[in-house]
């Protein structure tokens, strides 16, 4: 492969969009060097792809009707690009071992490097990543150093050295997971500060109901909490935008996606017969479908449901407008 291989992305959506600039910043320019496409004709992007070398797919894994990842858009472009002489890289996030069966399947080396992107800030957690990882399988393994140089550098990077002796290599499948455990984690913390200032609110009630006059203020307790540096104050403010729980694009849908991936495989333990294994899988399941059963709860009581906050923040906005912090 060259030094300074052609650029190829596919989906200008939000990952692509920070993509695509961090490429031009870097001087790679359109149709010389790098090649964009979607299918969207308002975005003007309709380069030759098939051009590029490298090529990054950020596209949209919707939700399937049971809740599991959607990865059919994904693999459409993988089945219309694949080559033994370009390498496609997988930005999309997708469910574990999608890579490895998908790598099974088609001709270019596979790497999956998923995005942890924020909308409100989403170029500065681009070029200034916490983590950078190419997931790679056997077969693509040879290519993961060569991208993961092409993009931000991060203090952990896969593969790459952690500290001074601990060198890290992360398979697709371990970076597909990991991706999931990012999102799903946020959520149960987001839950779980809302279990916290529910059980604040009710110490208060019991309180008044008994004679005592104490307060039982939820922000005193999130600044005791969030100061331990293991724990940290990162989605404990319970009345962020204008509605308690979990939302946005990702949140519900990949705590969907992860049960129904989780259903999946306890059907494939069932066949293993590991009933150690399956057992604890069955019930790490409910206890991610409590934490969902929790959130459908929480925003019912404010007259909303996971349907109406499960969208990008602008789109958000849009439909909570004039609604005031619950």
């Amino acid at each position: 492969m060259e030094k300074s291989p052609k650029i190829g992305i596919v989906g200008i959506g939000m990952v692509g969009k920070e993509t695509m600039r961090y490429f031009t910043e870097q001087g790679y320019a359109r149709g010389r060097d790098l090649f964009c496409h979607d299918t969207d004709p308002k975005k003007g992007f309709n380069d030759k792809v098939e051009n590029a070398q490298i090529i990054f797919i950020c596209v949209p894994t919707p939700p399937a009707k049971d809740g599991s990842c959607d990865t059919g858009i994904v693999e459409s472009v993988v089945a219309k690009y694949h080559s033994p002489s370009r390498v496609l890289i997988i930005k999309s996030t997708i469910a574990p071992g999608t890579l490895a069966k998908l790598q099974k399947k088609y001709k270019s080396p596979l790497l999956f490097n998923p995005e942890f992107l924020t909308e409100s800030r989403a170029w500065e957690d681009f070029i200034r990543p916490d983590r950078q990882i190419v997931g790679y399988t056997q077969k693509s393994l040879e290519y993961a150093g060569t991208v993961l140089n092409l993009l931000p550098s991060a203090y952990l990077s896969s593969p790459g050295t952690l500290g001074t002796y601990e060198f890290v290599r992360m398979n697709s499948s371990e970076a597909e997971l990991g991706k999931y455990a990012s999102n799903v984690f946020g959520a149960l913390k987001v839950t779980y500060s809302n279990i916290l200032a529910d059980i604040a609110k009710a110490l208060e009630i019991a309180h008044k109901r008994e004679g005592i006059r104490l307060p039982v203020n939820y922000d005193n307790i999130r600044k005791m909490v969030a100061h331990d540096r293991r724990i940290g104050d990162a989605w404990m403010d319970v009345t962020h935008g204008s509605y308690r729980g979990f939302g946005g694009y990702c949140f519900p849908k990949d705590l969907n996606a992860f049960i129904s991936f989780g259903e999946k495989t306890v059907k494939i333990l069932n066949k293993k017969k590991d009933k150690e294994t399956k057992g604890l899988v069955v019930r790490g399941v409910v206890f991610l479908k409590s934490i969902r059963d929790y959130n459908d709860y929480l925003l019912k009581t404010q007259g909303l449901n996971a349907k109406i906050v499960s969208s990008h923040n602008e789109e958000l906005r849009k439909k909570l407008k004039g609604r005031k912090n619950v």
